[in-house]
């Protein structure tokens, strides 16, 4: 944790440089998954005349599986593979979003700590997931079979693909609204007016710039966009993190030494 001064401001040099390499660490992969998410859906078919497989599809679905049919095979496993390989910087981002909550109470910091890292521990599956769905269509397509049981399956690889994605999701968006809560209540390193500090804001600015993006490179880098945009405002913000007033600071206990004389201790927050 950060060691809190007297005054409130942080003392501890190396603490403070640990928590921004963390920040940077959420940036650097964000501009992998961005990249990765490019090459993986940055290119969709002009048409769906020629790919009867995608008239089965629509939606997200059809969207996604109409950008990978014309991506070759070391396209996609290189879209796949920036994502899931820099997995693992995102969960030492989450603990620099946790040095953001903190020195509030572990009660209201821990929660949302947990649920945003639960969610960056299941993203890498899903980003990596799309390169066996577009191999799959590419085949299927080649083929030109249209049995019902090639033709499903897309669709069965996107269903489990797609509740794993929910799952992330869904602890995102309680994660945000608990960390919402505990940096509004104040003591946080984050200040209250960084309260919109969370993906549950910042990944819905990244979806509206990839629809406003010219081109359609940017179509589904919209989490990545709205991590960036995360992770860097509170690398920014946390730069030379402060805590507010009423933050917890060590509680002085009153004890008495070998010679009688009274001394202070500090119990930790």
């Amino acid at each position: 944790m950060i060691t809190i001064g007297e005054a409130g401001t942080v003392t501890d040099d190396k603490a403070v440089g640990r928590v921004r390499l963390a920040g940077i660490a959420g940036v650097l992969a964000s501009i992998a998954w961005l990249a990765g998410d490019i090459l993986l859906l940055g290119k969709p078919v002009a048409s769906a005349g020629p790919h009867p497989v995608l008239g089965d599809y629509d939606g997200m679905s059809g969207v996604s599986l109409a950008a990978m049919l014309p991506a070759s095979t070391a396209r996609l496993a290189w879209g796949a593979l920036l994502g899931v390989l820099t997995g693992p910087l995102y969960l030492l981002a989450c603990w620099h979003l946790y040095q953001g909550l903190r020195p509030a109470r572990r009660s209201l910091a821990l929660p949302p700590f947990l649920l945003l890292i639960s969610g960056f521990a299941i993203a890498p599956f899903v980003h990596g997931s799309f390169f066996y769905w577009g191999q799959a269509v590419k085949a299927i397509d080649a083929s030109g079979d249209r049995s019902a049981a090639l033709a499903a399956l897309p669709g069965d690889m996107a269903d489990v693909l797609f509740i794993a994605y929910a799952a992330l999701m869904v602890c995102w968006a309680l994660g945000s609204v608990w960390m919402t809560v505990c940096v509004l209540r104040g003591g946080a390193a984050l200040p209250r007016w960084a309260w919109f500090v969370n993906p549950l804001i910042c990944l819905p600015v990244g979806g509206l710039v990839a629809m406003l993006a010219p081109g359609t490179a940017l179509q589904g880098a919209q989490l990545s966009i709205g991590n960036l945009l995360l992770f860097t405002l509170s690398t920014v913000v946390l730069w030379k993190a402060r805590p507010e007033a009423g933050a917890e600071r060590p509680v002085p206990v009153v004890g008495r030494g070998a010679d009688g004389a009274a001394g202070r201790e500090a119990s930790p927050a």
